[in-house]
């Protein structure tokens, strides 16, 4: 495998996670219009499902790709066969440049001919060099927590583990167990236990600690992409949302007494210093980028309210069918954007265009040298 061949891959990734999230802000636009804004659960699925997507992307493409089916769908042959046919009124080495451009950046970068490509490659490795270090210092955070804990409860696959290290009760996993971690200086107060205990296992029947997991470990990869923390901010907002209706459904606790420990709660997370924050899902949640966590209480609190005055129940089979749609589409418009493996018809005639303007070209220069 050669540095063009990684770059190129590295590109690909990009694109497939804008193009995710750009899907995803369709589909959020869409429910926001009709009126479904509070349907949390199936937005998060959703979401997780695009998610899912396009991790899975690698191991699909060569799959679909293999088919007849992607020919047809590629998305620079249609646009060549639309300048073939005299649709599009540039050039032919002008189409053939914007044919190329995804390429001829992939070589700039790979080979670091210029400023440009230097400057990009430099960046990105010093963006996913300072995610990898935040990476490994909360993972020994988390460590550290769990080694110097004590463990309260273990079942099968979960473990209750009471630090010192810690101000804010949050829930992590390893490879096969998940851990709900609780600060010693809440151990006094019983009721206080009981509502961060119930709201953090209610996050791994989600499958959101699973997720907060994989979005972590993919972050480096990502980090100076804006659809990965679209998408992440999304889908970890949707997660508390989802949590709090979840939890508040199982008539555990009154909203008014959830709302006024959150809020107590997040007064410790302002003032904690090695709390850990990759990883994991804490009680008082992620804070929003360029906004911070108290709007993301301030949501919480808010739609809490909104549900005690309108219930709302949600259809579990429309989210499916929503995630299935949406995994489909995704992998539709990864077929139509990939490289196909190929000359085609039309880069064929493309390429016979160019070759004829450049013959022309050098007639037209050597008959003026005359």
């Amino acid at each position: 495998m050669t540095a063009h061949d990684i770059v190129g891959g590295v590109v690909w990734g990009q694109i497939m996670v804008l193009m995710a999230a750009l899907v995803f802000a369709v589909f959020e636009l869409c429910y926001a219009l009709t009126g479904a804004r509070r349907y949390f659960q199936t937005r998060r699925r959703v979401g997780q499902s695009v998610c899912a997507s396009v991790l899975l992307l690698p191991l699909i493409m060569p799959v679909v790709m293999a088919t007849p089916y992607a020919e047809t769908m590629n998305a620079t042959d249609a646009v060549v066969s639309q300048y073939l046919k005299g649709n599009i009124s540039i050039s032919a080495m002008e189409m053939n440049r914007i044919v190329e451009f995804r390429s001829s950046w992939v070589s700039d970068i790979a080979s670091g001919a210029s400023f440009m490509g230097q400057a990009i490659l430099i960046a990105f490795l010093m963006a996913a060099a300072g995610r990898a270090v935040y990476l490994l210092v909360n993972f020994l955070r988390i460590r550290r927590s769990l080694k110097g804990g004590r463990v309260i409860r273990s079942t099968k696959g979960l473990s209750v583990v009471v630090s010192r290290d810690i101000s804010v009760p949050f829930s992590t996993r390893g490879l096969f167990r998940h851990y709900v971690v609780l600060p010693q200086a809440m151990m006094a107060d019983r009721s206080a236990i009981s509502m961060a205990l119930g709201h953090e296992l209610q996050h791994i029947r989600q499958g959101d600690v699973t997720a907060e997991v994989l979005i972590a470990l993919a972050s480096p990869l990502y980090v100076l992409n804006p659809g990965y923390w679209y998408l992440s901010s999304r889908i970890r907002k949707l997660g508390e949302l989802a949590c709090d209706r979840a939890y508040l459904a199982r008539n555990l606790q009154d909203a008014h007494s959830y709302s006024l420990r959150l809020l107590n709660t997040a007064r410790f997370a302002a003032k904690a210093k090695r709390q850990p924050s990759a990883f994991g899902v804490a009680l008082t949640g992620r804070s929003l980028p360029w906004r911070g966590r108290r709007s993301m209480l301030k949501s919480r609190i808010l739609e809490i309210a909104k549900d005690v005055d309108q219930p709302l129940e949600e259809t579990r089979w429309v989210g499916f069918a929503l995630s299935v749609a949406l995994s489909i589409a995704i992998v539709g418009a990864a077929t139509s954007l990939s490289k196909p493996g190929d000359w085609s018809h039309e880069r064929i005639m493309l390429s016979t265009v160019v070759n004829l303007e450049r013959i022309d070209q050098l007639n037209s220069l050597a008959q003026r040298s005359w």
